[in-house]
């Protein structure tokens, strides 16, 4: 009987762990790890950080986004993950300048669900040393999440 539980509770913690591991990775995108409170941490990194109430777009569970200047190493590392991703994503608009990727919206997940988005725009190719990468979630149309973009990269 003994023998049991402890079977029974060993496999209860690994359920758990798993779980756990599978939770913090949800979203499975090859972008992750630059919206991490780690990568924000390098001196040419700049990271904006929302979710739930400290938002005040209704429908928006979190918005997270990543500047990075004057580092190509990272931003070349962030371009390479956003087309990664994009490769599976359900949609998607991009523009290429220089034959790197200058410009890409992509949408993951579909209706009726919270919605992924990922945002991304590398000025290098215009002689800007400046790359952005924004992961939003939401329940919003890609022409709702394009429109709120539009209005923060113009303010």
């Amino acid at each position: 009987m003994k023998y049991c539980l402890i079977r029974l509770m060993t496999f209860a913690i690994m359920v758990i762990y798993a779980l756990t591991s599978v939770t913090a990775d949800a979203e499975g995108l090859h972008i992750s790890p630059f919206l991490q409170e780690e990568f924000a941490k390098n001196p040419s990194v700049t990271m904006v950080s929302m979710s739930g109430k400290q938002s005040d777009w209704k429908g928006l569970t979190s918005y997270r986004s990543v500047s990075v200047s004057g580092d190509d190493g990272n931003a070349d590392a962030i371009s390479a993950a956003v087309r990664k991703d994009g490769a599976n994503a359900e949609f998607k608009e991009t523009t290429f300048k220089d034959g790197r990727l200058y410009f890409g919206f992509y949408g993951f997940g579909g209706e009726g669900r919270h919605r992924k988005y990922v945002f991304f725009l590398d000025l290098r190719p215009k002689g800007k040393s400046k790359t952005t990468l924004i992961r939003i979630e939401g329940d919003w149309s890609p022409d709702e999440i394009k429109q709120m973009i539009t209005k923060k990269i113009t303010k």
